[in-house]
């Protein structure tokens, strides 16, 4: 669940539910440890303000930061979907196929986002350096500098000792945040780094992802070795911190790599080759009622096309929109009403790939793909398990083509 908060450059921007979690788990950090153990001698009103602050501003952080790999990709003439905010960070949902096949292109785009966090980095460290330097010049009192903050005699150092305080974390946060995306792991922007420069070697996109993932897996294997290592070495919490990151990245490489695999089996699958043609359709008039006794309780589907008198498709109506209509309405209430309109499903013809359409129902969360001719007049449809049951057979064939292939250099061997 996110809500959209505001658009930029047209870039939808939505938070995810989870950075309330988030919010206050880190204010609470940040006001009961972090800053009173930099900054101590301070009112508690004062950490949990900068605890609150220094919050913000790493979520300001990561959204500059993936706004910048989206504004990148908008030159290239890419297409942005959103920018999401979420407990683990942020992500940029860009159409990148196209990008990530040009080494160029996808090393820009990656780049940009760590960079961005760098130079955010340096300008807070410049002005955090340079309100110490003019507290030291104006005779602010008794200074101590060794830990970049300022004794707290009074409200106006009280200020300023807050003030460096969350520069001094927004400074450490972004260089943190810019050296940590340049790990060489998927989903991170090292991952897609490490993958344009294996992609200029190797010249071979498939290759190099995988070898990218695999690089990425391992470097995750890693670090989830090193948080053991550190965890029973006595430090809890650092150790669960790494054990965590390891395991985010190693699940962030394992999906990227099975994704990865599944596109590139259904690459060449036609949606024609594997539609199936027995459509059964409603009209836009039919009754809620008559849907439910006459259509979802004999065929026992979760949705039906509905289409008009020339049989072109005009939206889709399911039988938990149906089946939310009162009782009392139903014989009142028509498919039309209720459906789902033409322009939030998917509609391909027969010569689009398997894993083109599979990215759409993964994007709309739909399931099924009304396959239309030239004149949008519904002819077949494809759903997600007619798609992964093409993926398994086509794995399948693979598998046995690879095993010939080494059981005949095994007989040529010998």
């Amino acid at each position: 669940m996110s809500v959209q908060v505001g658009k930029i450059k047209a870039i939808p921007i939505r938070l995810h539910f989870t950075l309330i979690i988030v919010f206050f788990l880190l204010t609470w950090t940040l006001a009961s440890r972090l800053m009173p153990e930099l900054y101590p001698g301070l009112s508690i009103s004062s950490y949990w303000l900068m605890g609150a602050v220094g919050a913000i501003i790493l979520f300001a952080s990561v959204l500059l930061h993936e706004l910048a790999h989206s504004l990148v990709a908008l030159r290239y003439g890419l297409r942005v979907r959103q920018i999401i905010l979420f407990i683990f960070g942020g992500v940029s949902e860009i159409d990148e196929e196209e990008s990530s096949k040009d080494f160029r292109k996808e090393f820009n785009i990656a780049i940009v986002g760590p960079v961005t966090s760098f130079v955010i980095s340096a300008l807070l460290a410049i002005v955090w350096l340079g309100l110490l330097s003019l507290a030291n010049d104006g005779g602010g009192g008794d200074s101590n500098l060794s830990l970049p903050r300022l004794n707290a005699d009074n409200s106006s150092d009280e200020t300023l000792n807050i003030i460096v305080g969350i520069l001094y974390y927004g400074a450490f946060i972004n260089l943190l945040l810019g050296v940590f995306n340049l790990i060489p792991a998927f989903p991170l922007d090292g991952g897609r780094i490490l993958r344009s420069a294996l992609l200029r070697w190797r010249k071979d996109y498939d290759q190099a992802t995988k070898i990218a993932s695999k690089i990425g897996i391992a470097i995750s294997y890693g670090i989830m070795g090193l948080g053991f290592i550190i965890l029973i070495g006595g430090s809890f919490i650092s150790g669960i911190w790494l054990l965590f990151i390891g395991w985010f990245l190693n699940s962030g490489a394992q999906s990227y790599l099975a994704q990865h695999e599944l596109t590139t089996l259904l690459s060449n699958v036609r949606l024609g080759n594997i539609m199936n043609t027995r459509v059964i359709a409603v009209t836009p008039d039919t009754t809620i009622d008559k849907l439910i006794h006459e259509y979802f309780n004999i065929y026992s589907k979760d949705s039906f096309p509905v289409v008009d008198s020339g049989n072109h498709v005009i939206g889709m109506i399911t039988f938990k929109d149906a089946w939310n209509v009162p009782v009392s309405k139903r014989d009142t209430i028509k498919a039309k009403d209720i459906m789902i309109n033409k322009s939030n499903i998917i509609i391909m013809n027969q010569d689009r790939t398997a894993d083109e359409a599979l990215m759409q129902m993964t994007r709309k969360r739909i399931s099924k793909v009304f396959i239309c001719d030239q004149d949008g007049r519904l002819i077949a449809l494809v759903s997600k398990t007619d798609i992964m049951n093409a993926a398994s057979e086509r794995k399948e064939f693979t598998e046995a083509i690879r095993r010939l292939g080494r059981d005949k250099m095994g007989i040529e061997s010998n």
